[in-house]
């Protein structure tokens, strides 16, 4: 995966079976980024994707401006991306209206591992394919240092979070809550 860092060692006969004690094994021992969240200055430009979606068609945050939109960057071959699923479900399950969670998968083998992976963990929120230039840095979402990475944009679309780890426990509804109010 290039440049990009994973919080955690697997590989994919491995993930799912190491996952939680990979990731917060990582986490205490310094994981990249696992400082606390960073905020948005004031005025930070809106942050708009578009995504092959896995289920066919296409993914365009735009479409979602006056929700707060969740992008969680991940790859199903990082032992934190099924720690983190419990989160983003729950908050897609518990805020529909007010919020949207999109799953962004780096994986470049694309659909066949990502589908196989969502059917696994029965994700029910948004999937999508990130492209070439997401993976190379070149997107509105910058480099991606770390995965996974978590992005949280407020109901105008401007990024309020940056979070560059596997999420914490609560973390992501505690986030969210003043954006939604």
């Amino acid at each position: 995966m290039g440049g990009r860092r994973r919080c955690g060692i697997g590989s994919r006969a491995a993930a799912f079976a190491a996952a939680a004690a990979a990731a917060w094994a990582a986490l205490a021992a310094g994981c990249p980024g696992a400082g606390p969240p960073t905020e948005a200055p004031a005025g930070a430009p809106l942050i708009r994707l578009r995504l092959e979606a896995l289920d066919g068609g296409w993914i365009d945050t735009a479409r979602y401006r006056g929700r707060v939109v969740v992008l969680h960057l991940f790859d199903t071959d990082s032992p934190a991306a099924p720690i983190d699923v419990d989160q983003l479900a729950a908050l897609s399950r518990g805020e529909p209206r007010r919020v949207r969670v999109i799953g962004v998968a780096l994986d470049p083998e694309g659909f066949p591992i990502v589908s196989a992976w969502r059917g696994a963990l029965d994700v029910p929120y948004l999937l999508g394919l990130a492209g070439e230039a997401i993976r190379a840095g070149r997107s509105p979402l910058g480099r991606i240092r770390v995965v996974p990475t978590t992005l949280i944009l407020d109901r105008r679309g401007a990024l309020v979070h940056r979070i560059e780890r596997p999420l914490g426990d609560g973390e992501l509804a505690r986030l969210v809550a003043p954006l939604v109010r």
